[in-house]
Formats: structure tokens, C-alpha cells, sequence
């Protein structure tokens, strides 16, 4: 990196005439605050966790609403092959988690072009970045539309083949104050999900559902079934890809608030989500210090969906025609829309 992450943060505010408005930082391309008029409340309530001073972002380690890439979720051993050739990655840990030690999340995006109600960004990544191969440019374009809805849409153009997963990693919390999340309650359309091991790579089983603690596809809060289970025992709560059936143009997700005043609806043409119950915000070497009344965030303050190809898919062969690389002919194309209703 050509400079320091967070030093000197840009930022810029976008807007629907409903008055929801979403700040954006160049750093990460991350959504700083997106705030949505809620009836009777005097001032738009704040539905992500985030830190006070956008300049002491780097002092969270959690990848707060940052765009992730090259690839987001885990590719186990730091290594993958792809056309005969094996590529080793830069990571620092076993695995390589969000795109390695220097992801997208602590990059530098240029702002190329800016609206009322929409901002659009681009990131050039080298060739071997990382690790990965081929030179991939990424524009990120973030839209606030007047039914309430952010919409953010990825294009990722490389000149080499290279697997790539873009998503962005924003931390809800619907109450609009430093709080617990479990008494959310959640619908997930999703019949199956993906078993993880004690270092949360998929295990290559699909899983259903039915039966286990990870049936939300009826509604109930998040904390009702909490830490249930082995599974959840791993990852110290729900920490999972599921997989989203359905069509984009309907909500594979619907989360309400403690008070049910404020609902999200979450929109993709991914063919998975990561749904993560917020189970290590509250590492040691890494508290966040909570914007809105100077607390320690803990464990389970935001929940995150994370419309996904399938966490380590590059070892995943079998569902190779739902997580195909990025190559030359083929760009990666995708969306996520997050709609909320008050």
C-alpha cells in the first residue's frame, strides 16, 4: 500500500428525498453510517456499528462495512489451483480470510463518479496481489434509491483467469444503539446450509436445515437457538454459509428489530450467504470503542449477511458451476441490495 490505512480518509454522503443517507469512505470503498428515518424518533436511526473518528478506522480489525476482496470468506492452506498452475497466497494465518493480510478492505478506492444519490468507485489490483493471479479492476457503485433501499453492485474485470469473490461486510444493528442483537428475529430462505470445521472451512457437505439450530426459514430470533449446537459451538455462535434458493428479485432475508419498528430486507444474485452473529467482536488485541456512547462493542452487538460465491469454493470442484473464476470473457457481475422498511 501506497500509504497508511485510514490516514486521511475521503469521504462523501449520499441521499434519497425520503432521507436516508449513507456515508461512504474511500478506504475499503466502506459504507461509514447509513442512517433511516424511523416515525417518531426525532433524529434517522443508525443501523451500522462503526467508530467515531473515521480516521482511527484501522484500530478495528473486524473489516467494519468495508468492501472484501480479492476473495471474500476463506480459501483453506493459503493456496489454490486453477488451470494446472498453483498459486500460494499472502496471509498471515492457516487460511486466507477476506483476501489476505492487505485485502481490499485496506485499499485506497478512487472516487470516478458522484451523484445526489449515488457514488462509484474503482480499485486496480495488480497481478499477483496477494497472491492472486491477473490484474483485476473492480468498480463498486453504491446507489441510495427512494424506497429506502442501498444498492450496491460489483464489476470485477480481470485479464487472467483468477478466482475472485466480492461482498461487502456490513455489521447491522437495528436497535440504532450499542446493543445485543439476539432478540432480532430472523428469516433466512435458505433449506440447506454448509458445515464448517474448527477453522471454519466447509467441511464439502450440504447440510439441510430442517431440524437443526440453523432453521430460519421460519422466523425466530437470533438468540433463541444460540450456541445449540456443535457446529455453533466451533465458530462461538452462527458463523455459516447458507444457501440462498429463490430469485434475486425477491429477499432471501428479512431481520427485525428488538422493538420490530425497523425491518431489512437483503437482495442478491450470489448463491450464498454468510450469516455471522458477530462472535468475535470483542477480541483482545482488537475492542472497538462504540461511536454512539463511548462503550466497548462486544460479542453479538451486529449481525452480518454476506452474499457470497461458497467460502473456499476453489476446493469445492462439485460446486464449481455456482462459483465460476473470473476470466477475461466472463467479468464478476453481482449485486446486493439492503431495503429497509420502518
Amino acid at each position: 500500500m501506497s500509504d497508511q490505512y485510514a490516514e486521511n480518509p475521503q469521504l462523501t454522503t449520499i441521499c434519497n428525498q425520503q432521507g436516508m443517507t449513507v456515508t461512504l469512505m474511500d478506504w475499503g470503498a466502506t459504507i461509514i453510517s447509513l442512517k433511516v428515518p424511523v416515525f417518531g424518533e426525532q433524529e434517522s436511526r443508525e443501523m451500522l456499528l462503526g467508530v467515531k473518528d473515521p480516521a482511527r478506522w484501522n484500530e478495528q480489525g473486524c473489516f467494519f462495512n468495508a468492501t472484501i476482496g480479492r476473495y471474500a470468506n476463506r480459501i483453506a492452506h493459503n493456496k489454490f489451483t486453477l488451470n494446472g498452475k498453483e498459486y500460494q497466497l499472502n496471509s498471515k494465518a492457516a487460511h486466507t480470510l477476506h483476501g489476505g493480510s492487505e485485502g481490499f478492505d485496506k485499499r485506497r478506492f478512487k472516487l470516478i463518479d458522484k451523484s445526489a444519490n449515488s457514488a462509484t468507485y474503482v480499485l486496480h489490483s495488480a497481478d499477483q496481489d496477494m497472491g492472486f493471479p491477473g490484474n483485476f479492476e473492480l468498480t463498486v457503485t453504491y446507489r441510495v434509491e427512494e424506497n429506502q433501499t442501498l444498492y450496491v453492485h460489483y464489476l470485477g474485470k480481470c485479464d487472467a483467469a483468477c478466482y475472485a469473490c466480492i461482498t461487502n461486510h456490513a455489521y447491522f444493528n437495528l436497535n440504532g444503539h450499542n446493543s445485543s442483537i439476539l432478540g432480532h428475529t430472523l428469516w433466512l430462505d435458505a433449506e440447506e446450509f454448509l458445515p464448517t470445521d474448527a477453522d471454519s472451512i466447509p467441511t464439502g457437505e450440504v447440510r439441510s436445515v430442517r431440524g437443526t439450530t440453523f432453521d430460519f426459514t421460519t422466523p425466530k430470533t437470533i438468540g433463541q437457538d444460540f450456541l445449540g449446537d456443535e457446529q455453533q459451538r466451533l465458530s462461538l455462535g452462527y458463523d455459516h454459509p447458507f444457501l440462498i434458493r429463490g430469485i434475486a428479485s425477491e429477499p432471501f432475508a428479512r431481520v427485525s428489530s428488538d422493538d420490530g419498528r425497523v425491518c431489512l430486507q437483503v437482495f442478491t444474485d450470489y448463491p450464498a450467504v454468510q450469516f455471522y452473529s458477530g462472535n468475535y467482536l470483542n477480541l483482545q488485541h482488537a475492542k472497538v470503542t462504540a461511536r454512539d456512547d463511548g462503550k466497548i462493542y462486544f460479542n453479538q452487538s451486529a449481525f452480518c449477511l454476506e452474499p457470497e460465491y461458497y467460502p473456499d469454493a476453489p476446493h469445492l470442484p462439485e460446486y464449481a458451476a455456482l462459483n465460476p473464476p473470473v476470466t477475461p470473457q466472463h467479468p464478476l457481475d453481482h449485486f446486493i441490495a439492503y431495503q429497509f422498511k420502518v
